[in-house]
């Protein structure tokens, strides 16, 4: 038993800890990138496969960046000065030929020139450090009957295949342990009650937590054709509600696997109409943080340089009881504000000047 709950709750430390350093240096990185060029002799098919990758690579990245509706603002890649947005690139396997060069190229490129690339065009971007860890609860609906915390079941594993791989959102599921099975029954989930859900954010470091329901779209033993469905059930946290249900895609392959692929799909695309931020407007905010404690400080101090809206944080001063800071953020108050209740903080104007707290925490004391 106690070697059975090791061996559950050492994948859960990896995709929370490890996993999310590995993502957030490959925010800028596509990788496995085919190139197959021709040229004149080797040398000069190298040459050109090694810019073709780039070029591809890149638009790969804009497009993952920016919403589908932003897309037709983007420049054609193909007229880019392409050396000033690649930081790095390596050759992770090569063919080579008389005139000809296959190969699979990784590139990196540098977030300042691409951001900057975006911000002169006031292009809507994912800005990487929005990307939360999203605790994935798989239920399902069988004879009327609620399957909850089935870790054996295919729609579960077929969820913990597809978190694994995607990029966009950092995907876990959780140990479906005792705690879990106490902190979020099934009588929770029927009742769409979202404070279980909060708790088990919580317990998993998760900025929101969502269930995700696969049922069938008619009873069974009717005769008819079922076409299954997914429903979903978020906390209050980053997805800002419930994403809208789906229908399972028609596939010839694995029809469970394909439904939790567009399960995931679906959650990406509705934290990322929350998550996207105007890159053409710029401002400086200064303000107050009235503090309690160290561990206090810390907390905030991590919320604001991980929300999607603050481009940097500058620190004025750091007394014992309170912070002055300067916010560089993008977008207005109210977006800014927004954001920040978000995370559990209000923004609000005392004495003239704007200060910064927890909720619930009192107003900073005038400076004697």
């Amino acid at each position: 038993m106690w070697l059975s709950a090791v061996r559950r709750f050492v994948p859960v430390l990896l995709a929370l800890g490890l996993a999310v350093g590995a993502r957030a240096q490959d925010w800028w990185t596509e990788t496995g990138i085919s190139v197959d060029v021709t040229a004149e002799n080797a040398v000069a098919a190298r040459q050109k496969g090694i810019e073709v990758g780039q070029r591809e690579a890149l638009r790969r990245l804009l497009e993952r960046l920016v919403p589908p509706e932003e897309r037709a603002r983007l420049p054609a890649v193909q007229s880019l000065p392409i050396a000033r947005y690649v930081r790095s690139y390596e050759i992770a396997e090569e063919k080579v030929a008389p005139d000809r060069w296959l190969a699979t190229l990784n590139v990196s490129f540098d977030p300042d020139e691409v951001g900057a690339l975006l911000s002169g065009r006031g292009v809507a971007m994912l800005q990487p450090t929005a990307a939360p860890v999203l605790l994935l609860v798989p239920a399902e609906r069988r004879a009327g009957e609620l399957l909850l915390w089935a870790r054996e079941e295919p729609w579960w594993q077929a969820l913990e295949r597809v978190a694994a791989g995607e990029r966009a959102l950092r995907l876990v599921l959780p140990l479906a342990d005792l705690t879990d099975l106490a902190t979020l029954p099934p009588a929770a989930v029927e009742a769409r009650d979202r404070t279980p859900l909060d708790r088990l954010a919580a317990r998993y470091g998760a900025a929101d937590a969502v269930v995700v329901l696969l049922e069938a779209g008619v009873p069974p033993g009717s005769g008819a054709a079922s076409t299954p469905s997914v429903r979903f059930l978020a906390g209050n946290g980053v997805l800002r509600g419930d994403p809208p249900p789906l229908e399972a895609p028609a596939t010839g392959g694995d029809p469970v696997e394909a439904t939790a692929r567009a399960a995931a799909a679906r959650l990406v695309e509705t934290w990322r109409r929350g998550g996207l931020v105007r890159s053409d407007r710029l401002a400086d905010l200064s303000l107050v943080v009235p503090l309690a404690d160290l561990a206090g400080w810390v907390q905030i101090r991590r919320e604001l340089e991980t929300l999607p809206e603050i481009r940097e944080v500058r620190i004025v001063s750091l007394e014992r009881r309170r912070a002055e800071l300067v916010l560089r953020h993008l977008g207005d108050l109210d977006r800014l504000r927004e954001g920040l209740a978000r995370r559990g903080l209000v923004l609000a104007e005392e004495g003239g000047r704007w200060q910064l707290r927890a909720a619930g925490a009192p107003p900073a004391a005038a400076p004697r």
